[in-house]
């Protein structure tokens, strides 16, 4: 902690926190802040992750939505402060876990994140090929290899700058969700009644979904990205502002598609009572009730949320054990000057693509992904809230009572959910 600290003792001495949240942005300033908060938003937002919101739009219609919107300012305040780590110490999270509290907790915590997020990459490739099978006809597991192979080299051979951009302009990919909601004809007046007023039932169906719904939103691997991305984009603590901003816009329209695909499934899979188990099953779903284009519109909504959010998984769990493991890193790193770290992301494409054509139920995959995320999430968040607070650590930059409030609020939620989880298990089994 001491060699990190003293970085934080030098930026405190160079500008202060005060300074640093009182720039004042105008309109271009606003565009140009735009950048590794965006990314996280929309990564969030993968493919397994709108199965999810589907499967609760499905299930419990529009009964959840106060819950997304409870979910993020929650989801806000955490991605800040993994930024604000990153742009003190200048350093990824899983170098200042490892510097600041020892191997012994952040290997855990660090292969905690690693191994649900490799699964989700094989549920996020199947969900991929299942959504070109529904546009063009062709097998499934002919295009898994295809799409896993275009992303590993745009991930290993491109350069950070270029992978940012492509991964910036598939965030407008999720739009297509907003479309398909309208296309969908909900009552707008039960939506807005049911996003504002919270409805709590006590029921398996509507604690699981409130499982899903918190441990699809807030996920650890975010916390990875985020932090790595702003050493990339080397913006530091003068640029706190734009940086707060670009994380807010970004978790506000992830919050936004999530709480559009649950409008679209809930107005026409719900009052139906149509059983899906897939983002694909969602899609061909809605075409009886919502018109010949809504598949296809979904569709290219999970593609594009794949190409975006599987590269990001990749990364995070290479940014996660080169610096657990003290490697060179980084996407503006050539592949020759930091071996390691890329090998990890080639490993993490191959084993997801033996995931998707392997005989393993990618539903049940996912599920125990998503068990690992909701026991990892709140820990993380502890651990958060833990260097955000140390003065040694952070300088001025410690957090304000606010930002704890809110950050124990989110793992104070995530523990609930994980109780909720844990209960429907032993009552009813794993979910088939």
């Amino acid at each position: 902690m001491s060699e990190l600290g003293s970085r934080g003792a030098r930026v405190r001495r160079r500008v202060s926190a005060r300074e640093a949240v009182s720039e004042h942005l105008g309109v271009r300033d606003v565009v140009r802040s735009i950048g590794p908060g965006v990314i996280t938003g929309g990564a969030d937002n993968d493919p397994s992750g709108i199965a999810s919101y589907s499967i609760i739009g499905a299930t419990a219609g529009f009964a959840q939505n106060w819950l997304l919107l409870l979910a993020t300012p929650m989801l806000i305040a955490v991605i800040q402060m993994s930024a604000k780590v990153a742009n003190v110490t200048k350093s990824d999270l899983a170098t200042v876990l490892r510097t600041t509290f020892g191997a012994r907790i952040a290997t855990p915590a660090v292969l905690l994140m690693v191994i649900p997020s490799v699964i989700t990459m094989g549920a996020d490739l199947l969900a991929m090929a299942a959504a070109l099978q529904l546009i063009t006809g062709v097998r499934y597991i002919y295009w898994v290899v295809p799409m896993a192979a275009i992303m590993a080299v745009v991930t290993i051979f491109l350069d950070y700058r270029v992978v940012s951009r492509y991964m910036l302009g598939l965030v407008a990919f999720l739009a297509t969700y907003i479309v398909a909601a309208f296309l969908a004809k909900p009552d707008w007046l039960d939506v807005v009644r049911s996003t504002f007023v919270p409805q709590v039932s006590l029921t398996p169906g509507y604690m699981l979904a409130a499982v899903a719904m918190l441990g699809t939103t807030i996920t650890p691997y975010l916390f990875f990205w985020q932090t790595s991305g702003e050493v990339e984009e080397k913006r530091g603590v003068q640029q706190l502002t734009r940086t707060n901003l670009d994380i807010t816009v970004g978790i506000i329209w992830s919050n936004l598609t999530a709480f559009f695909v649950i409008v679209a499934t809930g107005a026409v899979l719900f009052s139906h009572q149509t059983q899906i188990r897939t983002a694909a099953d969602a899609a061909r779903a809605l075409e009886p009730f919502a018109g010949h284009y809504a598949p296809d519109i979904f569709a290219v909504g999970i593609i594009g949320a794949g190409l975006l959010a599987i590269p990001v998984l990749a990364a995070s769990s290479a940014f996660g054990i080169a610096g657990l493991a003290g490697w060179r890193r980084g996407l503006g790193r050539n592949p020759k000057n930091a071996p390691q770290f890329y090998i990890v992301i080639g490993l993490a494409f191959l084993v997801a693509m033996e995931l998707a054509v392997s005989s393993v139920d990618p539903v049940k995959a996912l599920f125990y992904s998503q068990v690992l995320n909701g026991l990892v999430a709140p820990v993380m968040i502890i651990l958060m809230l833990v260097l955000t607070s140390s003065r040694k650590l952070m300088g001025d930059f410690v957090n304000g009572w606010l930002t704890n409030a809110i950050g124990l609020a989110a793992a104070v939620v995530m523990v609930l959910a994980d109780i909720a989880l844990s209960y429907q298990i032993a009552a009813k089994g794993v979910p088939s």
